[in-house]
């Protein structure tokens, strides 16, 4: 699997709503109003946050090869989001009625909203494993009786929603205005895939309604290993297609595809973990003091909220002073690593908050008035030289790579 970041162009073909007929529907104007958004986990993530959710993360997978989701807690993988070239075609797969399954789908009846269509299905079917927020728990709430098209149609009403997606519009002071997409414009789309109660589904807002993809076998991850085989199969069939020269005509062969998974929030997992291993390791050094041990007691935090599943300080009475020490050993060792792991994941969200503040930048200015500056001083035509020669010696050196 190539992973890459995709941003549809301006004014290019997203993903169609199902409800489109005969060029502009009724919900076209609805669909002006719904942004195309940069496929990438930083952006995801923030969309979650501002829309309110809480302890979530999107992480990019790389690997599509058996054990790919090892690494991952299969209880904290709440849904996969699959982006792929979308192609017209029939699928004769069947879909299932979502109410009789306990699953919410919402059928896509807008343009550019699949993104966050397939974010929102994964997370309205992830139960109270996942802190919605008071938008969605509401927005779930109110149209629990409502059907898939009209869920689909509260989804684009939802001001909270929307809002947060078109907070990633791309900022610039042109705007380039096509009445309509060129014929080689490629469409892109999105859709999900969770765990419903053993069961493995493909949630796609162009069909009808879930696809039952099987039964989840037992094991770590195995459910996450199940769709991955879906992903892969689909991977697979798109290759074959194109090396047989079965694309459409004015279609570009070229496959993309990227696969992301919803899981915890691995910043705050950490500091959960931290705060776990300081309760254990005050223990057993109070422990230890009442053994008459010179110990420091570093841990200045209040017993009465250690979590339930260490041991209490009866279990630790029992234990010789050595096996203590060796407690308070790996307690230290560990959270080490864990402090490690906190300061990787916050400088990556720093990175991510970094990237999502450019993307909501317009920087057109910026650049008129360098090169105006540039032109005063009579720089600009050696800078444009400079800059053209440094491009063909990146394009001579990839080349040379190649």
């Amino acid at each position: 699997l190539k992973p890459f970041w995709l941003k549809l162009p301006r004014g290019g073909k997203g993903c169609s709503g199902s409800n489109s007929v005969g060029g502009r529907s009724h919900f076209a104007t609805m669909s002006d109003d719904w942004c195309t958004i940069e496929s990438d986990p930083g952006v995801f993530t923030q969309l979650c946050e501002e829309i309110g959710v809480k302890g979530v993360q999107f992480e990019e997978i790389y690997d599509l090869e058996p054990g790919a989701f090892m690494t991952y807690d299969a209880s904290r993988i709440y849904g996969l989001v699959f982006l792929f070239k979308w192609q017209q075609q029939g699928d004769t797969r069947q879909t299932i009625e979502a109410d009789d399954n306990g699953i919410f789908f919402a059928q896509q009846v807008i343009q550019n909203a699949c993104a966050t269509q397939a974010i929102l299905s994964i997370l309205m079917n992830a139960g109270d494993k996942l802190e919605l927020g008071p938008h969605l728990k509401e927005f779930k709430e109110f149209t629990a009786a409502l059907d898939p098209q009209m869920k689909g149609l509260a989804v684009s009403n939802s001001e909270p929603i929307r809002k947060a997606h078109n907070s990633f519009r791309q900022q610039s002071s042109f705007e380039i205005v096509q009445e309509k997409a060129s014929k080689g414009d490629d469409a892109f789309h999105f859709i999900g895939y969770i765990c419903h109660e053993g069961k493995v589904y493909e949630l796609d807002g162009l069909k009808n309604g879930p696809i039952l993809i099987g039964d989840a076998p037992p094991g770590d991850c195995a459910w996450a290993e199940k769709a991955r085989e879906e992903v892969k199969r689909r991977i697979e069939t798109y290759a074959q297609k194109a090396a047989a020269g079965g694309g459409n005509e004015g279609e570009s062969g070229e496959l993309r595809f990227q696969l992301m998974a919803v899981v915890n929030n691995k910043c705050l997992e950490a500091e959960k973990e931290v705060e776990r291993e300081r309760y254990l390791r005050q223990r057993t050094n109070i422990s230890l003091v009442s053994r008459g041990e010179d110990v420091e007691l570093s841990d200045e935090i209040d017993d009465d909220d250690a979590p339930g599943d260490i041991p209490t300080f009866e279990e630790l009475s029992v234990k010789e002073v050595a096996e203590l020490q060796g407690i308070v050993a790996k307690c230290t060792a560990a959270i080490a690593e864990l402090d490690l792991q906190v300061q990787a994941e916050k400088k990556k969200r720093q990175k991510w908050e970094k990237e999502n503040a450019l993307r909501r930048s317009d920087l057109v200015p910026l650049a008129l008035c360098a090169m105006r500056h540039l032109a005063l001083k009579g720089l600009l035509v050696p800078a444009l030289d400079k800059g053209k020669a440094e491009h063909l010696k990146r394009v001579e050196a990839k080349k040379v790579a190649a």
